[in-house]
Formats: structure tokens, sequence, C-alpha cells
């Protein structure tokens, strides 16, 4: 009876297994006929047992059904196409680097049948499907459709010109978050790309519009190393140092932007302002003019460099009004306030022209036109601050 019971249980184990095999070879024969669903409710099952769970062949399978359910579709639906390379990453796991070679072999879409490849492995021929599909995408301007195809692509094989499209397609698709993270990959290359600066620009965007000031001036920085001849890089580092309120270091920054030559107009202005900011006036004066030299009606630089004289003027006349019991020294110290004040009040003026709601600008003309006796135009001004601040 021992003896029985051991012969029986063994025929049962080898039944078992039996049975599974034959479950994984009744997938296989399912497929060849184009039961993709058959195909793949009983591969699924193979997946389950303990022996054909342990080998490749039956996530191989389940990555070519997924891969024809993906070409049979029409190419577009990148859900196929993922779940495909997962059944393939699957078959590596267990099968090794025999596997994962042969999976890996590139292959070209045959240009007679885009059903099918010119060489290539399982997962070479699902690269060659989705990059024929998503360049397509792409010049079509489907750029939803480009970047979820290309997507899985890059999980297949990343290369720096995928990732630089998924990130321009997912851009183009509104898809912000996903354009930053594969721009972030391109940055990462080591190798030349022609199209890195672009990939730093947005990636730096994105950390300044999303105030991740930290990661911007790191990513700048970098920029700054790769495209040392682009001064963009300088005036972002300015921006982000200025929003982080590095004021000293944004300063030192412009004035190298500017010994480097053929600095432009708002450099100059930057400068002058932060300079006046540090009450730095006979440099903020210097710099806001040159911006004016560069371009007379530029209004901001007018606004500083008009401030930044009145400023002197209202200090030689506070200075005034502590010494009125010396005659001599009041007259000398008055005068000097209001040649500062005549010296600014064309440049309020013409501030005040290019913007007639510029109450930054009518209030300190209100005062210069009241200390140079012009009363009509004082009157005139405080009348117009009255309306624009709430009066009636």
């Amino acid at each position: 009876m021992k003896k029985l019971f051991f012969t029986f249980a063994l025929s049962f184990l080898v039944m078992g297994a039996f049975a599974q095999k034959k479950v994984l070879k009744d997938a296989q024969k399912a497929f060849r006929k184009g039961e993709m669903e058959s195909a793949i409710e009983l591969a699924t099952q193979a997946t389950q047992d303990a022996e054909t769970g342990a080998e490749a062949d039956v996530y191989l399978l389940l990555g070519d059904i997924y891969k024809e359910k993906y070409v049979q579709d029409g190419k577009t639906d990148a859900e196929l196409a993922k779940t495909s390379y997962e059944w393939y990453q699957k078959a590596i796991e267990k099968g090794g680097d025999k596997v994962k070679e042969d999976l890996m072999k590139e292959a070209v879409v045959n240009p007679q049948d885009p059903t099918k490849t010119l060489g290539g492995g399982g997962l070479g021929q699902l690269e060659a499907f989705l990059l024929d599909r998503g360049n397509k995408a792409l010049e079509e301007e489907d750029y939803e459709t480009a970047y979820q195809l290309l997507r899985v692509a890059t999980m297949i094989r990343t290369e720096i010109a995928k990732d630089f499209f998924v990130g321009y397609a997912a851009q183009n698709a509104e898809a912000d978050d996903v354009a930053y993270e594969y721009y972030k990959k391109v940055i990462a290359y080591d190798e030349e790309y022609e199209n890195k600066n672009y990939a730093y620009n947005m990636v730096i965007q994105h950390q300044m519009e999303n105030e991740m000031f930290d990661a911007a001036l790191a990513s700048i920085r970098a920029a700054q190393k790769a495209f040392p001849e682009d001064d963009i890089y300088r005036q972002w580092e300015v921006d982000v140092l200025i929003q982080t309120k590095k004021m000293d270091e944004a300063i030192e920054n412009l004035k190298k932007l500017i010994e480097g030559g053929n600095a432009e107009k708002n450099i100059y202005y930057m400068l002058a302002y932060l300079q006046w900011n540090n009450d730095n006036l006979d440099d903020a004066e210097k710099n806001a003019k040159k911006a004016l030299e560069l371009d007379p009606n530029y209004a901001e630089a007018l606004y500083v460099a008009a401030s930044v004289i009145y400023n002197k003027g209202a200090a030689f006349m506070t200075e005034a009004n502590t010494t009125m019991d010396d005659d001599a020294k009041y007259k000398e110290l008055k005068d000097k306030a209001l040649a500062k004040f005549k010296e600014a009040m064309p440049m309020f003026e013409k501030a005040v022209a290019a913007d007639p709601n510029d109450v930054y600008s009518l209030r300190p003309l209100s005062t210069i036109y009241d200390q140079l006796g012009m009363d009509a135009k004082r009157d005139e001004i405080l009348d117009r601050l009255e309306k624009l601040e709430g009066g009636n």
C-alpha cells in the first residue's frame, strides 16, 4: 500500500506539471491563431504555476501578444505598448542576459509592410514601431500621442535625442511636468547635443516659474559652463539672486556682464536699480544714464536716474535745513539741492509723458515743482495724484 501510494503521488505531480505546460502550449497556439484574449487568459494562468512561471517563455509570449495587439490597434495605444514592455522586462528578469540580448536586437520597420520589421527582437521590434508611429505623430503635431509613444520607446533604450523629443512633445501637449522630467534627463547627459541648450532653457524656466530657486541657480550655473558664450544665463542668474535677496552677488554678476562687453540697456538698468536700493547713488546714477545713452526713452531707466538725482537733492535740502543759522552754508546747500531738482525734473516729466498714471514719478515731480516755485504745475500734479489715489 505504501509503495502504491508514493507511485500514485508521483504520477499526480507529473500530470500537474504536464498540465501546466499544456496550458502554455495552448496559449501559444491561441496566439498563432490570432485569438488574443484567449491567449492572454491562458498565458496569465501559466504565470501562476511554480514551474512555468519560473521560466522566461510565458513572459516572452505575453510580451509578444501585447506587442501584436499594439500593432493591430494602429500603433497609437501607448498603454498596450507599455504592457508589452513590462512583460518583456519580466522575461529578462527570469531569463537573464541571453534573453535580454535576443530581445534588444535592433529593428527597422519594413517599408513594404509597416506591421512588420526587418530584423530585431521583441523589444527591438516594439521600439521600432514606437519610434515610427511616434515620429509620425510629431510630424502631424499630435503631441499627446507622440510623447506617450516616445516615452515608452525611451524605457526600452534611452538616448539623448529620444529623451529630448519626449520632452518637446510633452511640452507642446501642455504636459509640463513630463516635459520637465525629460528635459532634465537631456541636460544630465555628458555628451554634446544640438538641442541641449533648449533643454537647459526649459528646465530653468520651469524651476524659476515654480520658485525652485536653488535648483534654478544650480541649472543656470551648469548651463553657463556648457554655453559660456550665452549671456542669457548670467541674466537669469541675476534674476534668481534678486528673487532670493542675494543682492551683492547680483550686482557683481551684472558688473561681469558689462565687463564682458556689448551689455544691453536692461543690464545697465538692473545694475542701477540694485545700486540705488543699496544706497550706492553715484554708481546707480552713472549706470542709469548709461542705459539712457542706449535708449533715451527707456522709462524704467528714466525713473531710476531721476530718483537717484532727486534723492541727492533731497539730501542737500535736508542738510541745508539743519544749518539755517549759517546763511552762507544754507544757501550753498540749497543751491545744490535746486540744481539736482532741475536736473531730475525733465527725466520725471519724460517718464510721466510715457505713463501719465505713474504715481511714483508724479509724487517727486510735484515736490520739485514746489521747490522751484512752479506752483501752477505743482497744483496740476497734485490734482492728478488725488484723482489717481481715490479722491474726487
